[in-house]
């Protein structure tokens, strides 16, 4: 009857996890609705700057207005790459992609001799650099469930005065880009310097513009104006869709666990019962044996 214990056990410890990963998909999921709908709204403003600089690209007509952002340096040498991760874990491959994302960045830079510093959003990827023994410029750990709350605006504009200054050469973004509930794609974006070709990715799904837009003091001024802004939105919806791919790994991550957990059950269940059959059919035979040696 041993054996017997030990799987009830078992079978009341798998069902009490299966309880609580039941519990964190639900909350994944009410979790993920709010995050949808924050990236959705973040896309929306980001999608109203890149009309604008679409319109600013034709009004200008064939005009090349330069900005400080958009002139890569001769050489590079020192680089700046921002890591969006998670502050807890059971999400599934989430933090090891990004992890092993950073890693392969690094060594990149490394085998060409450019210095890498680096700001982490996430207490994940900062215990996984201390592991590592990997160094980081800045480590922001303890952070609010809304992106909203982080200080990314701080960073970026500290960024961008250090490319300005020339204390670093490129500003270089890894997170993770939500695309469904299911489906997210670890992401690499260089920010800075912002090439003739990045103007070009960022206007190229937007409609046609006029050319006809009117723009007060100056197309030049404007441009100007807009450009650190467009760079900045990046990073905020980079942000928000860092938050929602979090939540949707973990909540297929806990529906996995709960199916797992479910059918570990019914297994644990089916060998309960088989034993339980034995042992009763075994006290039987011996029962029917003594009877017979009695007479």
């Amino acid at each position: 009857m041993g054996g017997l214990k030990e799987i009830k056990t078992r079978i009341k410890s798998v069902t009490s996890t299966k309880k609580i990963t039941y519990a964190m998909k639900l909350v994944s999921a009410a979790k993920l609705g709010k995050a949808q709908d924050a990236v959705k709204r973040s896309r929306e403003y980001t999608d109203g700057l890149k009309k604008l600089l679409a319109e600013l690209v034709a009004a200008q007509q064939g005009s090349d207005f330069t900005h400080p952002l958009t002139e890569a340096k001769p050489h590079t040498k020192r680089v700046k790459l921002i890591v969006l991760g998670a502050n807890r874990g059971l999400a599934g491959p989430y933090n090891t992609r990004i992890n092993q994302k950073c890693e392969q960045f690094l060594r990149e830079q490394q085998a060409k001799g450019v210095a890498v510093e680096t700001v982490i959003f996430g207490k994940k990827p900062a215990e996984y650099f201390r592991a590592q023994e990997m160094s980081y410029e800045q480590a922001y750990e303890d952070l609010s469930d809304s992106p909203d709350e982080w200080p990314l605006e701080d960073e970026c504009m500290k960024a961008e005065q250090e490319f300005l200054d020339g204390s670093i050469d490129e500003l270089h973004l890894i997170y993770t880009k939500f695309k469904s509930a299911i489906s997210q794609t670890l992401t690499a974006d260089m920010l800075l310097p912002m090439s003739a070709q990045f103007i070009q990715d960022e206007i190229g799904e937007q409609e046609r513009a006029s050319g006809l837009t009117l723009f007060e003091p100056s197309i030049k001024e404007v441009f100007r104006a807009v450009l650190p802004r467009i760079m900045r939105s990046r990073v905020r919806q980079a942000s928000q869709d860092a938050k929602a791919s979090e939540h949707g790994s973990r909540m297929a991550a806990m529906d996995n666990a709960t199916k797992n957990a479910g059918e570990l059950i019914d297994s644990l269940t089916l060998t309960h019962n088989k034993l339980r059959q034995a042992s009763i059919t075994g006290e039987i035979l011996d029962i029917v044996g003594g009877a017979e040696s009695s007479k």
